[in-house]
Order: C-alpha cells, then sequence, then structure tokens
C-alpha cells in the first residue's frame, strides 16, 4: 500500500525532524545538565563559585551527548518498529485515500474535510507515515540514526583533542580545555549507548523481551544524571573516576556519591512511573504485533498498581535526600544555600507533580478493561481516557529538571 506525499523541501525537513522526535528528545538533556549542575555545586574541586563559573562548554557536550543519541534512538526505533507497525500504518493510509475519494466526489462534510486535511498532513501527527506510505524508504531513519551518532563520535575526537592530558600537541595549557570523554564517564557514555540502540534493535531487543521499561527508566534519568556528574567533574577537575570511586567516600580522584544514592533512586522510581504510562495504552497493540513489553506480561491491573507504587516510592526516597541536605550527612559537602534551594525546587515539582498522579492513577484503574473511559469525568481531579495520560506525565517529568536545576543554581 502506497500513497506517498508529495512534500516541498521545507515539508520534508519537517517530516524528518518529526521521524526522530528531536523537539521531544529534549528529557535526557536537561536531566544530564542538572547532574552537570549538581556536580559543580556539591565539589568545590570543580572551580565553580557561581552561575558564571560554570563550565557550560561542558555542559553543553555532556547535553548534547545525550539528546543526540536519544534522537539516534528514535529513528532506529522507527527503522526497528517497521514490521509491527506496518499493519496499522496500511489500515491508516487506506482511511486517508478512502476520505480523499469522499471529498472528491462531494460526500465529505465540512467536519469530515476538516478531519481528511489533518490525516493528509500525516507529520507530526504521525511521525512514522512518511516511511510507510512511500515518501521516504524506510532506511532513511536507519541513515539519520547512524548520522545523530556520528555527530557524538565526532565531537568526543573533537573533545578530547583539546583536553592537553591526553593530546601532546598543546602546548599553551591555558587555552585548553578539559574532556569528559575520559575515565568512568567516557565508559558510562559507551555502555548506554549501546545498551539504548539494543532498546528495539538487535541483537538484544530489549523492549520485545520484558526489560525495554526498566532498562529506559535507568538510562533516561538516573544514569543521565550521573553522566552529567561524571562528566563534569572529569573535565573542570582533570581527575579520572573509577567505577569504585562512586561506592567509596575516600579516593584519590575525590569524587564520591554518598547520599546522592538516594537522589538517583528517587529519580529511578519518578521516571519508571512514567515510562510505565507511556506502554500502558498500547497493551493490544504491542500484544498483536507479538512485542512482549513488561507491561504486557504484567497486565494493565498490576501495571497501574506500579504506577502508584514506584510513585510513592520516589516521594519516599526524595523525603529521605531532603532529610540528608539538612544534616552534616550528605557526604560530600554541606551547605545550607544548596538545602534551602533543593527544598523549594522540590516542593514546586511535588506541588504539580502530586495532582498529576492523583489523576494519573485514577485514571488508570478506571480504564481496567473490560472498563475503558472514553470521556473525560467531572471532578476537581477527574479521570481522563488514557490517550491523555502520556502527555500529561511526559510534561511532568519534563518540567521538573529544568525547576530543580534553577533552584539549585540561584541558591548558591
Amino acid at each position: 500500500m502506497h500513497d506517498p506525499q508529495q512534500l516541498s523541501f521545507l515539508g520534508s525537513i519537517n517530516a524528518l525532524i518529526a521521524l526522530g522526535r528531536i523537539p521531544l528528545a529534549s528529557e535526557v538533556p536537561l536531566w544530564t545538565t542538572f547532574g552537570c549542575i549538581l556536580a559543580a555545586r556539591l565539589f568545590p574541586s570543580t572551580g565553580a563559585t557561581g552561575i558564571s563559573t560554570i563550565d557550560w562548554w561542558v555542559v553543553f557536550q555532556c547535553a548534547f551527548t545525550t539528546w543526540a543519541t536519544n534522537v539516534s534512538i528514535n529513528y532506529g526505533n522507527e527503522y526497528f518498529d517497521w514490521n509491527l507497525d506496518r499493519p496499522g500504518q496500511i489500515e491508516s493510509i487506506k482511511r486517508s485515500i478512502k476520505l480523499r475519494e469522499q471529498e472528491k466526489n462531494g460526500q465529505v462534510k465540512e467536519k469530515e474535510k476538516e478531519e481528511v486535511r489533518e490525516i493528509n498532513e500525516k507529520i507530526m501527527g504521525n511521525t512514522t507515515r512518511i516511511i510507510h506510505d512511500g515518501t521516504f524508504p524506510p532506511y532513511t531513519a536507519w541513515l539519520f540514526g547512524i548520522l545523530w551518532q556520528t555527530f557524538v563520535i565526532a565531537l568526543i575526537f573533537y573533545s578530547r583533542s583539546k583536553d592537553s592530558t591526553l593530546s601532546s600537541t598543546i602546548t599553551n595549557l591555558s587555552n585548553s580545555h578539559g574532556t569528559p570523554y575520559k575515565g568512568l564517564a567516557l565508559k558510562i557514555g559507551i555502555i548506554s549507548s549501546i545498551l539504548s540502540q539494543m532498546y528495539v534493535g538487535p541483537p538484544i531487543r530489549f523492549h520485545y523481551h520484558g526489560l525495554g521499561e526498566i532498562v529506559s527508566a535507568l538510562l533516561l534519568n538516573p544514569v543521565a544524571i550521573l553522566w552529567g556528574m561524571t562528566g563534569y567533574y572529569t573535565a573542570t577537575t582533570g581527575k579520572m573516576i573509577n567505577f569504585s570511586d562512586i561506592f567509596s567516600k575516600v579516593n584519590n580522584s575525590g569524587f564520591s556519591l554518598g547520599s546522592l544514592w538516594m537522589l538517583l533512586g528517587a529519580m529511578y522510581c519518578f521516571e519508571q512511573a512514567r515510562i510505565l504510562i507511556m506502554h500502558i495504552q498500547d497493551i493490544e497493540a504491542d500484544t498483536a504485533g507479538g512485542k512482549f513489553t513488561f507491561v504486557v506480561r504484567v497486565g494493565h491491573k498490576v501495571a497501574a498498581r506500579l504506577y502508584v507504587i514506584f510513585n510513592i516510592l520516589s516521594l519516599i526516597l526524595f523525603r529521605s535526600f531532603t532529610k540528608y541536605t539538612q544534616s552534616k550527612k550528605l557526604g560530600i559537602l554541606h551547605s545550607k544555600s544548596f538545602s534551602n534551594g533543593w527544598i523549594q525546587g522540590l516542593s514546586i515539582v511535588l506541588l504539580y507533580s502530586i495532582p498529576i498522579m492523583i489523576i494519573t492513577a485514577r485514571s488508570l484503574f478506571a480504564s481496567i478493561p473490560p472498563n475503558r473511559i472514553t470521556q473525560p469525568t467531572k471532578g476537581l481531579l477527574p479521570a481522563l481516557p488514557l490517550t491523555y495520560l502520556p502527555p500529561i506525565v511526559s510534561l511532568q517529568v519534563l518540567v521538573s529538571p529544568i525547576v530543580l536545576s534553577i533552584f539549585t543554581l540561584i541558591h548558591w
């Protein structure tokens, strides 16, 4: 079934941007940026004494790495999921053709014409359409995935060439820059990139075997923060971190996570709850396509309960970490201003997150099969159809690193 679109040059660019979900891939770099700011804030050896003294070039390198890798994964997912998505896309294309023919014959009402127009745009609303209707061949997604990962590799080589400890050609040390791509930070980046590409790609295809939700939650949030912290610390101090250093308070690198393990645990639970929401509405389609995700294996009811459990765990761990910031047990550098900034930032995050958590939980339990609500219920905290939940929960998680970063910075 083919129904290629006649797109202009600008339309083609927009379609390819949508295929990689480039504007929506910003969550991971935002968490990475938060990790960089945490490292600058908590480790005096990084040399940052305020916002103006943060090495923003290093922050950019760390954030761009996770952003470009995430975009690359989005393209790869579209390519490797092509066969699974194909049946649904064919039905959608048939509907589009039928409605367009009715429009030509004058059989479509004004309301239906608007629906036809929206369907025929086929770009932002249905990003995989352009590699199913013949507009672009499927391997386009694969090539763009490789291209974005190539950008990361090029940045790694460039960054390492500017590091005086790695390049013997640099004679003016005052103009040299440290690189985040060495030691433990580089290993975290390489391992994370490989695991990310195997989310739906071969040989492991985590998402098809019940491990995708767990792996993605780890990589999108706590590992992204850890990469930002280790990368920024390595680049600004010149000290390479060993794997054992993140568990030890006393080591040669001077880097230790201490009670930040609680924060990373809270972030994992926070992210895992969101990931569950992203896949619950796809249970039927994934089951039909043979994609046995974790959510498919446990079912709607258990997934809904797990969403509640992970949110409760995140709140408990956030509370525990907050108590540590108010004492000398932080384990890295006690600072009253950091504690104040963290408390204020977290308070704002919880102010909008808790109502969203309650609404989402109500909506999930209201839509357990065979029941399925199609319209929002009335009330202060209504139950919503499942299709409403992913964008709401994604926005909740997307805004959170921005809020936490801002308050961590302004309370220096």
